[in-house]
């Protein structure tokens, strides 16, 4: 199918497609090889393929490069004919200044990244282990998996941009249990040290381990971000401190607290995401009041349509209006803002 069809039936609620192109954006956290966006939902194809659409979608509403972050298990990577994995557009040099990058989860999942981002130029990549994975590395040999991990971003820096994502994450110890989390996210670290690669962080009801660990080790990375944060401002002040950045998206910004919390941020550490296909921002967030643009969207699948309760990253816009609305600060200046903190830390080495 042709991608007129779908293009025809994007309409943005008054200026917004005018709006958008005026921002450049960088989205730190994208799913984008989640089965989801194949149309598949617990294994089941309940609707066609519709990635490049997602992309294509992402692309003309502004997005300048979207991180495909914590990419999903089962994904296939089925889409346009790949690219020479050697040819990397630079994105401050790119013809096609708009560009999309992916997070690996897993070994496995990183090596899916990577075959992604080769298929087109807009895409990059990262290479990690997610804490709620870390037991791969037990299962798999702990050093054998760390080699292997090491191997496939030191092969690769045209495409891989950073280590991760990894990090603690206590809210879901069924997954990983706490000491197995603590040692291998500790040593991922040795991965950023080897490679210079800056890091994509993973922090949540874990804080002062969190902040341990890193204390501990910040002389080996380059630095990094703490993506989806949605701690309090005393914990974003502790991350500031340690020269981090902190990414935000809309479980960022669920309560009056959460929008208290990004508010206290300098702009020169925010950075802006998605998390795609998760973490909307919902009408019952406290950030909803804030929003300016809309999508065409629709409860069951449509070409040329957003999903309902499925977030796609040319939603981005509706973060930043969440945060330049409560900041009180210009959209377009704050999208600038968060342009350069990105390109300092991923695309400046």
């Amino acid at each position: 199918m042709g991608w007129g069809r779908g293009a025809c039936a994007v309409v943005f609620k008054g200026l917004a497609r005018t709006t958008m192109s005026l921002h450049k954006f960088i989205d730190i956290g994208v799913n984008l090889t989640d089965p989801v966006f194949r149309g598949l939902y617990r294994g089941k194809q309940k609707h066609e393929d519709d990635l490049q659409q997602v992309v294509e979608r992402a692309l003309r509403t502004g997005v300048e490069k979207v991180r495909l972050l914590a990419v999903k298990l089962g994904a296939d990577t089925r889409g346009p004919q790949r690219t020479n994995p050697s040819h990397t557009v630079h994105p401050l040099t790119s013809s096609s200044s708009k560009l999309f990058m992916i997070t690996g989860g897993n070994l496995e999942d990183s090596r899916e990244a990577l075959k992604l981002a080769e298929t087109r130029d807009e895409l990059y990549c990262t290479v990690g282990c997610h804490p709620t994975r870390c037991s791969q590395f037990e299962q798999s040999g702990g050093s054998q998996y760390l080699s292997a991990l090491m191997e496939l971003a030191a092969a690769h820096r045209g495409k891989v941009v950073a280590v991760g994502e990894c990090g603690l994450d206590f809210d879901r110890l069924e997954f990983c249990p706490k000491e197995t989390q603590l040692k291998y996210f500790e040593k991922q670290f040795e991965l950023a040290e080897e490679t210079r690669l800056p890091m994509f962080l993973h922090c949540r009801s874990s804080h002062q381990d969190f902040i341990d660990i890193v204390k501990r080790n910040r002389d080996r990375c380059v630095g990094g971000v703490v993506h989806s944060f949605d701690g309090t401002a005393q914990e974003a002040a502790a991350l500031v401190d340690l020269d981090l950045f902190i990414g935000i998206n809309g479980c960022s910004l669920k309560t009056e607290a959460n929008i208290e919390a990004m508010k206290s941020v300098p702009t020169e550490r925010l950075m802006i995401e998605t998390d795609a296909p998760w973490c909307s921002v919902k009408n019952t967030h406290a950030g909803s009041k804030y929003i300016k643009t809309t999508f065409p969207t629709k409860k069951k699948w449509e070409a040329g349509h957003c999903l309902k309760d499925r977030n796609e990253p040319c939603h981005i816009i509706q973060v930043l209006e969440v945060m330049a609305a409560a900041r009180e600060e210009d959209p377009l200046e704050l999208a600038n803002a968060i342009y350069s903190n990105t390109i300092k830390v991923f695309f400046s080495r």
